[in-house]
């Protein structure tokens, strides 16, 4: 068995090396229509609390379970099925995190070996399809490659040289369109998948390099086409399209228009359209964009009544974000005071706010306290307040720092230390933190103490 096992995994480097050279052949495959489809996972390294293999559907910023197996007999084999009919992409896994691409539909059955933590590089066997597209997902790999190569080349060219350089940037592009064309007919799926990820190369033609990838990053993709709804690429595409504009230190706001008008090419009530919003969403959440909210607000309020699962964890993490962003509303905290009362920041709507993350055993925020209290003072008769939000464990250790430094604003606390649920929503991961708030609920500012604290609430209140 353990020889058995070593031949399997090695086969994907003979195999590659064998496809290589070889163009990416169609699947001549009987319709498997009305019967069923069968995946067999042989996997290893599947965690022992994680004893499930799923099978997703993927949607953008959702992936929906379509089918799931545990462990069936020996060789750790996990049998999932699905409807046949034509193929299309799914992804496999023990997490979401860490999943393979498959092709399925049209065969009958499809087996595909792998290591749950290394999912990336599971490798199926006896699948025409599968195996086309891993030979054009290493086709792909080879002229990304290229790209970056001639990409720099051009840029480091003059002269008679960066003419040579034009010239050969043109014949690369070439042959990307040759190898679309030669997909084109053969395997229409992968033709689609592999039209959103090669990409034109800049050669200095139409303007600056951004304005170009801008306008022709999607010059091979008829996103009208209705066909892109099952090409999750789409998403993965969007999030690398707004990617390369930062990269190129395009504005973010600048960055956005050129995304819109690049969604405006695709039926707003289509799959590939939320797919591709998503990927722009995804793009500016982890490029710490500004314009974050508003897109993901955008997609909230596009699909809240076609939730696919994404929807709860998005407003939850774009509660998050929009706490390290001035102009936006503060999420709500409410707690238990040290009386064992209840309080919430919304009860202090209609003042200007500080809300104080801090502990007993903060030696810093003991120290700025003193500050905080002659601000206080200063300005609470003109409208400032202060809810401090603490991250102790011991209820008696909280009440006596709030008397001994006195304190004498409201005060919260879950009692829950670095697990507490005030935090998280603020994502506070160290004290002290503050934010200031206005009379509308919206943020002004984040982490003023000090003389910039007095200073800010000098230009609100004026002097006393």
């Amino acid at each position: 068995m353990k020889k058995l096992l070593l031949a399997v995994l090695l086969m994907p480097a003979s195999l590659w090396a064998f496809q290589k050279n070889n163009p990416v052949k169609p699947a001549h495959l009987p319709s498997n229509s009305g019967k069923n489809v069968t995946l067999i996972c042989r996997l290893y390294g599947t965690q022992q609390s994680a004893d499930t293999v799923y099978l997703y559907e993927n949607l953008g910023l959702a992936k929906r379970i379509v089918a799931r197996a545990g462990k069936s007999g020996v060789d750790s084999a996990y049998v999932l099925t699905v409807p046949g009919g034509a193929a299309r992409f799914y992804s496999v896994g023990a997490n979401e995190q860490s999943t393979a691409k498959v092709i399925l539909g049209e065969e009958a059955q499809v087996t595909l070996w792998g290591n749950t933590q290394f999912m990336n590089k599971a490798r199926t066997v006896n699948s025409p399809a599968n195996k086309a597209l891993e030979t054009l997902q290493e086709r792909l790999a080879q002229f990304a490659t290229e790209s970056t190569q001639v990409r720099a080349q051009f840029n480091q060219s003059t002269g008679t040289t960066r003419r040579s350089m034009e010239e050969r940037v043109a014949q690369f592009g070439q042959r990307k369109v040759r190898f679309l064309d030669s997909l084109k007919t053969a395997n229409p799926l992968l033709w689609r998948t592999a039209s959103l990820q090669l990409t034109p190369d800049y050669a200095g033609q139409g303007g600056s390099e951004s304005e170009f990838y801008g306008k022709e990053y999607f010059r091979w993709a008829d996103l009208s086409d209705k066909a892109f709804e099952q090409i999750p690429d789409v998403y993965n595409a969007f999030d690398a399209y707004l990617a390369t504009q930062f990269q190129l230190a395009v504005p973010h706001e600048k960055a956005i228009q050129m995304a819109e008008a690049q969604l405006l090419k695709i039926p707003s009530a289509s799959g590939t359209y939320r797919m591709a919003l998503g990927g722009i969403v995804a793009s500016l959440k982890a490029n710490n964009s500004p314009q974050y909210p508003a897109v993901a607000k955008k997609y909230i309020g596009l699909y809240t009544s076609k939730n696919l699962g994404e929807i709860p964890a998005m407003e939850m993490e774009l509660k998050k974000s929009a706490t390290f962003l001035t102009g936006f509303e503060a999420p709500d905290l409410a707690g238990m005071t040290p009386d064992s009362g209840q309080y919430s920041l919304k009860q202090l709507r209609g003042k200007v706010v500080m809300i104080d993350f801090w502990a007993s055993w903060c030696g810093p925020c003991r120290k700025e306290n003193p500050n905080v209290v002659a601000n206080y003072n200063k300005y609470h008769d003109k409208g400032f307040d202060i809810l401090g939000v603490s991250l102790d464990r011991e209820i008696n250790a909280w009440r006596n720092a709030i008397k001994q430094d006195g304190l004498p604003w409201h005060h919260i606390s879950d009692l829950k230390g670095w697990q507490s649920s005030h935090a998280a929503l603020y994502s506070v991961s160290s004290i002290p933190q503050t934010l200031l708030v206005d009379r509308q609920g919206n943020i002004i500012a984040r982490n003023l103490r000090g003389e910039q604290l007095g200073a800010k609430l000098e230009e609100i209140f004026g002097t006393k």
